[in-house]
This record gives C-alpha cells, structure tokens and sequence, in this order.
C-alpha cells in the first residue's frame, strides 16, 4: 500500500532530505579580501567573482564584499550575462568585464548600462567606433576601457607595439574617457619561473611610453602577484582564487597564505559496511581489503562535483561521539557514493563527513584535495553540481 504525501513539509525538511551541502562561510571571504588589501595597501582591489564566483554564489558573494570594500573598488566577470546578473545585486559599484563585448548589441548594452569592460583586440575596437558613430554613449557620462596587452602570456592581449596607436584612437574618440594598462601574468604561481620578472619589465616599459609613470592605472596582479609579487601591484590589483580560500602557489595551501576557507563541502554517511580481507570495494574492484574492516558508505560522488578521479588515500574528516577522525578513501568515486575506509573510527551511518574546508576544529584545504587529484582548487569550486545544498552563514 502506498503511503500518501504529508499536507505539508516540516520546516526543517531541505536540512535533513541534503545528502550534501556546501557551507558558505561570508566572513571568511570578507576576510580573505582584507587579506588582500593588506598585501597590496595602495592598491584599489577588483574582486573577481566571475564563474558564479568560482562556484561559491556570487550574489551573495558580491553582497558580503560590498561591505568590507572602499568606495573605489569593484567587481569583475567575464561574460556579459554575468555582468547583467550581477548588476541586480550590486547596484552601484563598477562592474568589469574581462572579456569585453563581442558583437555590436553587446557593445551597445555594456556601453547603456556604463559596465567597465577589457578591449584585447582591435575589432572590438571597431565595435566601440560603430557605437560611436551611432551616437552610443556610456552611461555616466564616461568611457571606462581597460586595454589589455599581451606581455608573455599569449593568450588575449594587444601586441605591444600596437598598444600607443590603439591608446590613442579611444582618446580620439573621447577625450575624457578613464583607460586602464591591463595584462595577466602566466606563471606567477611559481617563484623559480623567469617569465613573470621579463612580463613585468614589459608592462613597466610599455606603462612608461604610455605616460602612466605613478602606475595609478596599471593593473598586472591577480592572485599569485598579490601574494608573492609585490612590484606587481600597480593601482590595481584583482584577487581571484584567494579570496574563496585557496592559493594559487605549487606547493602551498591556503592557511598557508594567511586565507580561510569559505566553502566548506560536507555529506553524511548513509552505510556503513564490514567486509572480509580479500573483499573488493566499488567499481573496478580497485581497492582490496587487506584485512577484515570497516567501510563507510558516503551519500556524495562526481554526480555532486567530487572529483572521480580522486584515488584511493584521499583524505576526508568523519564527525563521530563529537570528534574529527580522519579517514580515507577506499576505491573508485561512483557518480552518488565514494567509500572510505573506517578502521578505529566509531562510525555510523548519518554521520556528517567533511570533503573541503574545515569543521569540528579539523582543517582540510581545498589545494590538498586538488594536488591528490592532479587539479586545482578552481576547478574542484567550480564543478559543484546544483545537487549540492548551498547554506550560507
């Protein structure tokens, strides 16, 4: 016989149906900012917030930055859609895009709704003359274009040389309009790396010729220049990564930078199992038991944004009788489950698990997960699936 559905749902029905969530700590990020600010003091601080800020939410993201941000920061996005979203919670502050526009009606929106936006190429160059000629004007009344150079990266960027001609064709086209000297540095995450010293003499040459000799509106610095290149932070600096909590660095974690985490991914443990040694745990039979043991069940998998290809030794906090026990996995990450082993943990099913982040007093960064995975921690943020509960805090 089938049972009904209730009338009505308790209020606590999302908290206790999640079989996995995120915590989003807000003060942390608010942290990681300030932590940002007071690396690079002189600086004005672009949050970066693209990705639905990296996969942690960006309205309420943007909504707790706007508190601890000085009137002359602002946020950055990539796509146009973002921008728009975004403007819905963040009424007042500037937006910039980093791709800039990529047809004529998205230059005539960023140009209606007075975004702030990245001109790598010179077509759109010619979409910003069109607009012109159209009589598109910027909301606000002035043009703002960050002009980004290519300095070593090769990726988006004008060639250097072409940067002066280019410069000038916009102040041609509005005499007031407020440009910025942008580029990306391509190994600033490695300190042995000789290209981010040869990019940054680049950007400082090209800065000079263009007259910007205070560097007041010269951006180079995201993440890894904040932290480790001082001589990279110009007049604006644009924290990406460091802000969530992580470290762009080989080798380093974010505690290590002085960075809290804000996503805090958890699960629950919905079995727990005995199995024999010799047994075979998961597909693949990858992972034999090498004694008789117990192996814990937990409700989350790559359908959620775990990484499959953690192996087996990925480390995970298992909260039992009020206490962070350390476990590990055991076999391969099925898209709902992952298996870990639960020898000397007094374990049972229902018990709240910690992927990333930290609980309980027990740390486990995010950069240490990603470095066992062969990833990093954008990618292991950004591949959390709308399976996941977000609860912010």
């Amino acid at each position: 016989m089938m049972t009904a559905m209730p009338d009505s749902l308790p209020e606590d029905y999302t908290l206790l149906s999640a079989h996995s969530w995120a915590d989003i700590d807000l003060s942390a990020v608010q942290h990681n900012f300030r932590r940002a600010r007071e690396l690079a003091p002189a600086s004005r601080t672009c949050a970066v917030v693209k990705a639905n800020a990296y996969g942690h939410g960006a309205p309420r993201i943007a909504t707790a930055l706007q508190e601890v941000m000085r009137p002359d920061d602002l946020f950055a996005v990539v796509t146009l859609r973002e921008a728009l979203s975004l403007r819905q919670y963040i009424a007042d502050r500037p937006i910039l895009l980093m791709r800039g526009p990529l047809d004529a009606n998205e230059m005539a929106t960023v140009l209606q709704q007075g975004f702030y936006w990245v001109l790598h190429s010179d077509w759109q160059l010619g979409l910003l003359q069109q607009a012109w000629q159209k009589g598109l004007r910027p909301a606000g009344g002035k043009l703002h274009v960050w002009l980004k150079t290519n300095t070593g990266m090769s990726r988006l960027g004008m060639p250097m040389p072409e940067v002066p001609t280019i410069w000038q064709q916009i102040r041609d086209l509005d005499a007031g309009a407020e440009l910025v000297l942008m580029s990306h540095l391509a190994c600033a995450d490695d300190m042995e790396e000789s290209l981010t010293p040869r990019q940054l003499q680049n950007f400082k040459t090209l800065a000079q010729d263009l007259g910007l000799t205070d560097g007041h509106h010269c951006t180079l610095a995201a993440s890894a220049g904040i932290l480790n290149w001082p001589q990279t932070h110009f007049g604006i600096v644009r924290p990406g990564i460091m802000l969530y909590g992580a470290s762009p660095m080989i080798g380093r974690e974010g505690p290590d930078e002085g960075l809290q985490p804000v996503m805090n991914l958890k699960s629950r443990l919905i079995a727990v199992n005995q199995v024999k040694a010799g047994d075979t745990v998961g597909y693949g039979a990858t992972f034999t038991a090498p004694q008789d043991m117990q192996i814990g069940v937990i409700g989350i998998g790559y359908g959620d944004g775990y990484p499959r290809h953690a192996p087996t030794g990925t480390p995970v906090v298992i909260h039992a009788r009020d206490q962070a026990w350390d476990a590990t996995l055991a076999g391969r990450v099925s898209m709902d489950m992952l298996t870990v082993d639960l020898t000397g943990i007094p374990a049972l099913a229902g018990d709240e698990v910690l992927l990333w982040g930290q609980a309980w007093g027990a740390s486990l960064p995010a950069d240490r997960i990603a470095r066992l995975c062969h990833t990093i921690a954008y990618e292991l943020f950004c591949q959390i699936t709308a399976r996941v509960e977000y609860r912010y805090r």
